[in-house]
């Protein structure tokens, strides 16, 4: 397998982003790349006192996800590599709770970039996209929709690790959004302007204990 070549973040902001783009390029099967204006999803960053760059950074690692959920079933996208360790699930698991805990926090994009890098490699399970609704959230408030969108697959890769006997492919969407709820109150925590009249129906939804319901109801496994 080709050598990754990890960010340096010691680099000036103009060679870190040709680094991370070159990490990401190499991170996707060739099969199942795209042209880049199919990901131009013209979103600002972040978080208001992001850089450029790292704004940059949230939407390329947001088409990674997307090509890695679409594409999981094309044979040309089998993945190279061994059995994830131990050590590594343990910090999947530790930097998805962080990031539904802290989203905004200056180490996130750093483990967002790790964290889809072993999404897209590992071959130990599939991680699906959840709900198309979601994608809503950047005609609401494009601030933070990048962030909640990716924290749904984060959330449920780290749900199959601590889940391994799971199938019901509803628990595991509803977990997916469960985590992208508890990252949506904690960004709310920081930003209290920060609105999304979905999430907050799925919050109500959630504390009645209708989440799984929601999701067979709006088939989000099919999407």
């Amino acid at each position: 397998m080709a050598v990754i070549p990890k960010p340096n973040w010691d680099k000036p902001l103009v060679e870190r982003d040709e680094l991370q783009q070159s990490w990401l390029t190499n991170s996707v099967p060739a099969c199942v790349s795209h042209p880049q204006p199919e990901y131009d999803f013209n979103t600002h960053l972040a978080h208001p006192s992001t850089s450029r760059g790292a704004g940059i950074m949230v939407r390329k690692l947001l088409a990674v996800l997307i090509v890695l959920t679409s594409a999981a079933s094309l044979p040309c996208a089998a993945k190279m590599r061994g059995p994830s360790t131990p050590e590594e699930r343990a910090r999947a698991v530790e930097y998805v709770r962080s990031l539904e805990e802290n989203p905004l926090a200056k180490d996130s994009l750093e483990k967002r970039m790790w964290l889809t890098e072993w999404i897209v490699e590992v071959p130990d399970f599939t991680v699906s996209a959840c709900c198309k609704e979601l994608e809503s959230l950047d005609k609401v408030n494009n601030t933070y929709s990048n962030q909640l969108r990716m924290q749904v697959v984060y959330s449920q890769a780290a749900f199959l690790l601590q889940h391994p006997e799971e199938k019901n492919a509803a628990t595991i969407q509803a977990a997916g959004l469960a985590g992208t709820l508890r990252a949506y109150r904690a960004i709310q925590r920081f930003d209290p302007t920060a609105k999304y009249p979905l999430l907050d129906n799925l919050i109500a939804l959630e504390k009645k204990g209708k989440l799984q319901q929601y999701v067979q109801k709006k088939k989000c496994k099919e999407n």
